[in-house]
């Protein structure tokens, strides 16, 4: 299942098509881990740039 991250700090977004599964591991973006949103979220985001 395809997920949407964004880093809180610059804004990127990825679309993650194959998660990682180890423990502790996931995509960081500004040395922070990125927070997952919702489809709809990142439309709004993109609308608003």
């Amino acid at each position: 299942m395809e997920k949407i991250l964004r880093c809180e700090s610059c804004g990127a977004m990825v679309k993650v098509l194959v998660d990682c599964t180890c423990e502790g591991c996931g995509i960081k973006c500004c040395g922070e881990s990125m927070k997952e949103i919702t489809e709809e979220e990142a439309k709004k985001y993109l609308e608003n740039k």
